[in-house]
């Protein structure tokens, strides 16, 4: 598992509370929060939403995720799933890059 997937895992257990013990594929890991997403559906949406706002996850590919009537919670996790690694993706490449010793401070 390279250090992008460890940082993944990691961050989603803390965010939503995941077992990631035996986590390890991204179809489980999809799974897992496919069934977090349902949880908090059914007894704390506005937590979700929220959740999703500060994930930055876009309100147009959230509304055309439930706007499907087929797999709803499992194309919100995939949604979670995917904005987490480009964040994470993100923030290794900015910071690793180093600053100009002009930039720098």
């Amino acid at each position: 598992m390279s250090t992008t997937e460890q940082e993944l895992l990691h961050t989603l257990s803390s965010d939503f509370g995941l077992e990631v013990n035996d986590l390890v594929s991204r179809e489980k890991i999809i799974a897992a929060l496919t069934w977090r997403v349902d949880q908090l559906i059914a007894g704390n949406p506005d937590q979700l939403f929220s959740m999703l706002y500060r994930l930055d996850i876009s309100e147009r590919k959230i509304k055309e995720a439930m706007a499907t009537e087929t797999e709803v919670t499992k194309k919100i996790a995939v949604l979670i799933y995917e904005r987490q690694l480009e964040k994470i993706i993100s923030r290794k490449h900015f910071r690793s890059e180093t600053p100009e010793d002009d930039l720098a401070w």
